[in-house]
C-alpha cells in the first residue's frame, strides 16, 4: 500500500490506481484501499467506478451510512449522472455541501427557481461559500438583477480572486440602469483575467452609451493632478552603509505622468553623457513619453521641454521629497490588480527600450523596506512578526540584488519579487520594525538567504527544492501546532486535511484570512483552456491530473489533457494557468457536463502563495503566542544564520 501511495505522490496516478486495484482484488473488504481508489477515480473523472466503490462501501456499512450516502450523491452530481442523483433524494442527512450540489443539479435539470431556493438554504447552513454565492447570482441574473448583484458582490467579498463574477456582476448593474458603474466593472473584469470572448466588444457597446465619459475622465484627471500634492517622507537616516536597490516598477509603458515634490533635476543616467539636463521646480506635472526609441518630456500644457535617446533620472537635493506617479497599474492580469496614484522616495529613472519605457525607483534598502513591509504584512499585526518580516524581506532583497541587471533593475516592484507600494503604504509600526532590525539579515553558507515567505502555508510549508527544482536552503516545516510528517499522507487523509480546518498558528482569529487558509474554487474548463492558449491549444479539456506532490501535499506538476493535445504545467505557473488559484496545495475533481467533458474543475485548497519559507499568518500567530522574532525566524528558516550588512562596511573602514 505504501508503494501504491508513493507512486501517486511521484505523479504516476495510473500505476497507483493499478496497484491499489490489485490490493483490493486480493482483499475486497479493505476499506482503506477502497477510500484511496475513490479519491483517485474522482480526480480522473471516472465517476462510474467511484460510484461503484462508494455503493459497495454503503452496502458493507463500513463508515456509516449517511456519510457514504452524501459522498455517493455528490459523486453522481459531479459525474453528470443527474437522473441517478435525483433518484436517491431526499438524503437521510443533508448539509451545506449536499444542498449546494442539489442546487446545481436543479440548475442542470432546468429549474433555476428551485436552484436558487436550495442555494439560499445551503448558505443559511454554510454562509462562507463564495462558489454558492456566485452560482446564486448566475441563476438569479435574468429574474432578479438586484438580488443577483448582491450575490455576486458577496462572492467577491468572500473571495476577491473570483474574477469570473465580475462580468456577470457588470451585467446586473447595467440591467438596473447604472451604466457608468457597469462600464467600470467591465474594465475591471478585462484587467483581472485572460481575454474573455466577447468582452472587448461588450465594453465597446457600453462605452457607446456614455459618449462623454472619455472627455469627462480626461478633465477629471487634469483636476486631480492639479490638486494632488506629493507627500513628504521622513528619511531613514544615514544611508552610506545601506545597499542601493533598483526597483523595476513597470515595463513597456507608452508614457508615464508624474508630479515633482521639490525642485528637481532631470539628467541622463549615464555619467558623462553629453545629453541635455533640465532643472525644474516643485509641483510640476510632467509626462514622459516613449518616442522613437528615446524619451520626450512634456509639461501638462503640452510644451515639450526635453528629448533624449538615453535614460533620464529624476532626483532631488531634498531627501524628504517624493514623486507622485499617476494612474499606476499594479499587478495587471491578477485579481488584486489596482490602478492608483503612488508616491515614491528616492530617484526615478525612465529607461527607453524597444517595447516602451521602463520605470525604475532607486533608493536605499531601508527606505525600500519601509514600503515593502506594510505591503507584505498588515501594519497592525504583532511587533515581533513585523520584525521577523523585516529581516526576511531584507535577506531576500540582498540575495536578489542584480538579478534583473540586464533590464536595468534589481527586483520587481510587484509580487514577482515583493509587494511595494511606495510611500503611500508606509506605516509607523512597520517603519519601527525596519528600524529595530536595521542591517540584520540571514545567511546560508556565507551568502544572503533567499528568504522566501508567503501569506499562509495552510499549516505545512514545502521544501524549496521540490517547489522550484533548485535552492535547497529551505525545507518543509509544519506549523508549531501541527505534527511533523515522516511519510506521505494517504490520499483520503490529504483530502480531509485540505478540506478541514486544522488548528494552527496559521489560523489564529484576526491574524489570517479564512479564504486564504482554506478555500474552494470552481473554475470553468474553458477558462483554463483560455489561460493555456498563449502557449498551447489543447482543445476541449478531457481531464486534469496531478503529476507529483511534496510532503505537504503541494502539487508541483499538472497534466492538462485535451481533445487537441496535452500540456504539463509546473511550479508556480500552475496557479495562474489553472484559474488564479491561491496555492498549489489542493485536491481537484472535475464537474462533468454535456458529452462527459469537464464543465468545471472544482479545487479545494489550503494556503495562499508558494508555501516556501515563512508563513506570514503563522508568524503573526506565533508572535501573539509570545514567540520573539528570532524564534519565528529559526522555526521557518532552520538552516539560516544571523548577519549584519553594516559589519561589512566596518571591516572596510578598519
Amino acid at each position: 500500500m505504501g508503494e501504491a501511495l508513493e507512486r501517486y505522490y511521484r505523479g504516476d496516478i495510473e500505476k497507483s490506481v493499478l496497484a491499489f486495484e490489485s490490493i483490493l482484488a486480493s482483499d475486497p473488504r479493505n476499506g482503506g484501499v477502497r477510500r484511496q481508489l475513490v479519491e483517485l477515480y474522482r480526480e480522473m473523472g471516472d465517476y462510474g467506478r467511484a460510484v461503484d466503490l462508494l455503493g459497495e462501501s454503503w452496502r458493507l456499512a463500513e463508515e456509516g451510512g449517511p456519510a457514504i450516502e452524501r459522498q455517493l450523491f455528490i459523486s453522481l452530481c459531479l459525474g453528470g449522472r443527474t437522473d441517478q442523483a435525483a433518484a436517491i433524494l431526499p438524503l437521510s442527512s443533508e448539509n451545506g455541501e449536499t444542498l449546494f450540489h442539489e442546487a446545481l443539479l436543479a440548475r442542470d435539470m432546468g429549474d433555476p427557481a428551485k436552484a436558487a431556493a436550495l442555494l439560499r438554504k445551503s448558505l443559511r447552513q454554510e454562509e462562507r461559500r463564495p462558489a454558492a454565492w456566485h452560482f446564486l447570482g448566475l441563476v438569479l441574473q435574468d429574474a432578479s438583477p438586484a438580488e443577483a448583484e448582491a450575490a455576486f458582490r458577496m462572492a467577491l467579498k468572500q473571495d476577491p480572486s473570483l474574477t469570473a463574477a465580475l462580468a456577470p456582476l457588470a451585467e446586473t448593474v447595467l440591467a438596473q440602469g447604472r451604466t457608468e458603474e457597469a462600464y467600470r466593472l467591465f474594465l475591471r473584469a478585462q484587467a483581472s483575467q485572460p481575454p474573455l470572448p466577447g468582452l472587448a466588444e461588450r465594453i465597446g457597446e457600453v462605452k457607446a452609451l456614455l459618449p462623454e465619459t472619455e472627455t469627462r475622465g480626461k478633465e477629471a484627471a487634469v483636476r486631480k493632478r492639479a490638486a494632488a500634492t506629493p507627500p513628504r517622507a521622513e528619511p531613514a537616516g544615514p544611508e552610506d552603509a545601506a545597499p542601493l536597490v533598483r526597483v523595476g516598477l513597470a515595463e513597456g509603458l507608452g508614457s508615464v505622468t508624474v508630479k515633482t515634490g521639490a525642485d528637481y533635476l532631470l539628467t541622463p543616467s549615464v555619467p558623462g553623457e553629453k545629453e541635455p539636463s533640465h532643472r525644474g521646480s516643485r509641483h510640476e506635472v510632467l509626462r514622459i513619453v516613449s518616442r522613437d526609441g528615446g524619451l520626450e518630456v512634456v509639461r501638462e500644457s503640452g510644451e515639450s521641454i526635453l528629448t533624449s535617446p538615453a535614460s533620464l533620472v529624476l532626483e532631488y537635493r531634498d531627501p524628504g521629497a517624493t514623486t507622485l506617479v499617476f494612474d499606476f497599474v499594479s499587478e495587471a492580469g491578477s485579481f488584486f490588480s489596482v490602478t492608483e496614484d503612488r508616491a515614491y522616495r528616492g530617484r526615478l529613472e525612465f529607461r527607453p527600450s524597444p517595447g516602451g519605457l521602463t520605470l525604475i525607483n532607486s533608493l536605499g534598502i531601508e527606505e525600500y523596506l519601509y514600503g515593502v513591509l506594510p505591503s507584505e504584512m498588515p501594519a497592525g499585526w504583532p511587533r515581533e512578526a513585523l520584525k521577523a518580516q523585516a529581516v526576511a524581506a531584507r535577506s531576500y532583497t540582498l540575495a536578489y540584488l542584480g538579478t534583473y541587471a540586464s533590464r536595468g533593475f534589481d527586483l520587481h516592484g510587484s509580487v514577482l519579487s515583493a509587494a511595494y507600494r511606495g510611500v503611500g503604504g508606509e506605516s509607523r509600526s512597520t517603519t519601527e520594525a525596519v528600524d529595530a532590525t536595521r542591517g540584520l539579515y540571514m545567511t546560508v553558507g556565507g551568502r544572503p538567504l533567499r528568504a522566501y515567505y508567503s501569506a499562509n502555508h495552510g499549516g505545512y510549508s514545502e521544501d524549496s527544492l521540490f517547489v522550484w527544482g533548485a535552492d535547497a536552503d529551505m525545507q518543509a516545516v509544519p506549523d508549531k501546532l501541527v505534527a511533523p510528517r515522516d511519510s506521505f499522507l494517504p490520499i483520503d487523509d490529504l483530502d480531509l486535511w485540505v478540506r478541514g480546518i486544522p488548528s494552527s498558528y496559521s489560523s489564529v482569529d484576526r491574524l489570517h484570512s479564512p479564504a486564504a487558509y482554506r478555500w474552494e474554487k470552481w473554475v470553468a474548463a474553458d477558462e483554463i483552456a483560455r489561460r493555456l492558449a498563449p502557449e498551447t491549444q489543447v482543445g476541449t479539456i478531457v481531464r486534469i491530473l496531478t503529476r507529483g506532490r511534496g510532503i505537504s501535499g503541494r502539487v508541483n506538476a499538472v497534466e492538462v489533457v485535451g481533445t487537441a493535445g496535452s500540456v504539463t504545467v509546473t511550479g508556480d505557473r500552475i496557479r495562474s494557468r489553472l484559474g488564479g488559484l491561491r496555492s498549489n496545495l489542493f485536491v481537484l475533481r472535475p464537474k462533468l457536463g454535456p458529452g462527459g467533458f469537464p464543465e468545471y474543475v472544482v479545487f479545494h485548497g489550503a494556503g495562499w502563495g508558494h508555501g516556501v519559507g515563512m508563513d506570514q499568518s503563522g508568524a503573526a500567530g506565533m508572535a501573539q503566542a509570545g514567540y520573539g522574532a528570532e524564534e519565528i525566524l529559526r522555526h521557518y528558516y532552520p538552516k539560516a544564520e544571523k548577519a549584519d550588512y553594516r559589519d561589512l562596511y566596518r571591516e572596510k573602514d578598519r
